[in-house]
């Protein structure tokens, strides 16, 4: 059994979102589409000037392959627009000059974003989420691809203290950004990061990186609204996947993806499903 790390250390938020936030980019011509998918992930929010904060968002294609949409001005959306993980949605979006990963595609800024359903039950987000299995991050890279669900055997999950202010630039990021959005209403930055250490299932290689699931901070603010500390939230956080992700009954999955400035692999999500789900299916 081999042990290297693939997943190198994640700075900061900032080091996932950088190469979106002042970059120039150009639409190809006859690139644009409309795009239905089955949201998988949303990111912790990054700061931009010209959307002042935007979310990336993976998902699943009807074909079976995996989208990167963004930049998504989140909070700025209808609410009838401000999807959730398992809705499905339809997006006009584009292929961009500056990105060249084969799933990312450019959200149309002002465009509306329809929500067209929701996958409720296990067995059909399973039979989504099936078409976008690999071994691990090196058999994606093989393939030239940069989004992929791959099986894990969880090691350990926990949270560690993370920069508590946007940086400088950030901060005039938001200062420069879109006058509908009320500055003070930029998402709190949360001054912790969820990691998680793991091995993957096929190749054996173990891991470790922060896991940017957008849910998990907003589930920490919420319950440290309720239990009133920091510390009481943050280990809620964790009892609460560490459930999920180490339960004998479940498969998991991380949802990687590769950085498109540095080549380095983030944890974007993670996913678990029940065993007996993927025996149904003939998928174990």
């Amino acid at each position: 059994m081999t042990t290297s790390a693939i997943v190198p250390e994640l700075l900061s938020v900032d080091f996932f979102t950088s190469s979106i936030s002042g970059s120039t980019m150009a639409e190809i011509p006859d690139s644009r589409a409309q795009i239905e998918l089955l949201v998988n992930c949303k990111t912790y929010p990054a700061v931009s000037t010209k959307y002042t904060e935007t979310v990336c968002t993976g998902g699943v294609d009807h074909d079976g392959n995996f989208i990167r949409l963004y930049p998504i001005p989140f909070r700025l959306l209808e609410k009838d627009e401000q999807y959730s993980r398992w809705d499905i949605i339809r997006v006009s979006a584009y292929r961009d000059t500056k990105d060249q990963r084969p799933e990312s595609w450019h959200y149309v800024h002002g465009t509306p974003i329809e929500v067209i359903g929701k996958v409720e039950s296990e067995k059909e987000r399973w039979d989504w989420m099936r078409t976008v299995i690999f071994h691990g991050a090196q058999d994606l890279e093989s393939q030239g691809l940069t989004n992929g669900l791959v099986e894990i055997e969880p090691l350990e999950f926990f949270w560690k203290p993370d920069k508590t202010e946007w940086t400088e630039k950030q901060k005039s990021e938001i200062r420069q950004g879109s006058l509908m959005f009320d500055k003070t209403d930029i998402a709190e930055r949360v001054p912790y990061q969820f990691r998680l250490k793991y091995r993957e299932i096929a190749t054996g290689r173990e891991g470790e990186g922060k896991v940017l699931a957008w849910s998990y901070y907003v589930g920490f603010l919420r319950q440290r609204s309720t239990l009133g500390s920091d510390e009481a939230a943050l280990n809620a956080i964790v009892d609460i996947v560490k459930g999920r992700i180490f339960s004998s009954k479940n498969r998991v999955f991380a949802i990687l993806g590769a950085h498109s400035r540095f080549g380095s692999w983030m944890i974007s999500a993670l996913y678990h499903v029940k065993k007996e789900v993927c025996r149904q299916k003939g998928f174990l």
